[in-house]
């Protein structure tokens, strides 16, 4: 969306927290075209990603932070201000609290945005779940591939979960994975692993 990313509100000396511009371009250019019935992101800081989702998809969108507070809550205006409340579900808690939560409520997923915690464990857990309520043929990117963190998860699903295609996103901190198929993997199945 043209000047969407130059109209939000991030504090200068921030900026570093939140998505980049092209990161946010590309998350508006690569969902414009899809038809997004829902989506869902963990860790929002000033929502510049959550503006561009639900711009481009006119879509629910589901975004999960407990941390709203210590960002002077200025989510609140950027999201006001650009009109988008409307298609937002705002979940203000942990997300290995609130997504196991979703899952329960048989909430199915066209596209996860993962950006929480840059432990493994936390990018683990998420993953865990989102796949879960992701449907067929649709999409979760993760951001901060530079992460060692980050690039073992990343790893692990490419070798143990042969239902996701790596997709091309031309931008080195993102990774865009395609859920091809409903997971049906032998219960003991396991595959080494290690950066890509």
């Amino acid at each position: 969306m043209p000047n969407l990313y130059d109209r939000l509100i991030i504090p200068e000396e921030n900026r570093l927290t939140s998505i980049r511009k092209e990161e946010a371009e590309f998350l508006y250019d690569f969902l414009k075209d899809k038809d997004i019935k829902s989506s869902l992101e963990v860790w929002l800081a000033y929502w510049c990603s959550t503006c561009h989702i639900i711009s481009a998809t006119d879509a629910l969108h589901y975004a999960i932070d407990p941390y709203q507070d210590d960002y002077g809550n200025i989510w609140l205006k950027n999201v006001r201000d650009s009109w988008l409340s409307d298609k937002l579900i705002f979940v203000k808690e942990l997300s290995h609290n609130a997504l196991p939560k979703l899952s329960e409520e048989w909430l199915e997923l066209d596209f996860a945005f993962i950006d929480w915690w840059h432990k493994f464990d936390d990018i683990f857990i998420d993953f865990y779940y989102i796949d879960l309520m992701l449907v067929q043929w649709w999409y979760v990117l993760f951001h901060d591939n530079w992460m060692k963190s980050t690039k073992f998860n990343i790893s692990w699903i490419l070798n143990n979960k042969p239902n996701y295609t790596l997709m091309e996103t031309n931008i080195d901190n993102l990774v865009l994975l395609k859920k091809d198929w409903v997971d049906n993997r032998l219960w003991s199945h396991f595959e080494d692993f290690s950066i890509i």
